[in-house]
């Protein structure tokens, strides 16, 4: 039975990248055919003259003068247990490909997902900054409505002292009628008592 190689085992026992097996082949259509899904698979012939074009290369030669010689025909898969394999192969690689572009597809998510959350966090801290201004200015608000009634409380409690501190009209009118009456007396000392508590009044 015949051994099919997919274009990525090629490259690997060339010891060149995949792009340029499928470059090679590409070149030559007439030597390298692809299967019914796109893909290039590869027989030992096919190999064999992978090979050549490698030689030639290293020999300096360019891809316009290198000649290949004819390529055989190439036998038909003998029974069915080879037309699957080559289905197989072919499905491989086409899973491999749908791999590498489903991990490229997540890791570009993933870098959007993580920048939209950084422009997320970035948001709610400007917004916890803002609410800690207005919180600030709400205190020192507050706390100056407090400091200004505390000094009306002050201002009202001087005001009460002050006036509980001066004697009344009444208080006035019984001292000079005490002087008066002192002075009809005659007593010195009377007088100068009554005169000491009008002082200690004032």
């Amino acid at each position: 039975m015949m051994e099919l190689v997919k274009s990525k085992d090629a490259a690997e026992s060339l010891n060149v990248s995949q792009t340029t097996v499928k470059r090679w082949a590409s070149y030559f259509p007439h030597y390298f055919q692809k299967d019914r899904f796109g893909h290039y698979i590869f027989t030992p012939q096919d190999l064999a003259m992978l090979g050549l074009i490698k030689a030639a290369l290293e020999r300096g030669e360019t891809m316009d003068q290198i000649v290949l010689p004819e390529p055989q025909p190439q036998p038909e898969p003998e029974n069915e247990n080879a037309q699957q394999l080559i289905k197989l192969q072919a499905l491989q690689e086409s899973a491999s490909a749908m791999n590498e572009a489903v991990q490229e597809v997540a890791a570009a998510a993933a870098t959007l997902e993580q920048t939209d959350l950084q422009t997320r966090l970035r948001n709610v801290e400007r917004r916890l900054d803002q609410k800690a201004d207005e919180v600030v200015v709400a205190q020192v608000l507050q706390h100056r409505e407090e400091l200004d009634e505390l000094r009306r409380m002050v201002d009202m409690l001087a005001t009460s002292i002050e006036m509980s501190r001066k004697p009344s009209m009444a208080e006035l009118q019984a001292a000079a009628a005490e002087t008066a009456a002192s002075s009809s007396n005659g007593s010195p000392s009377r007088k100068r008592g009554l005169f000491r508590s009008l002082f200690v009044w004032f």
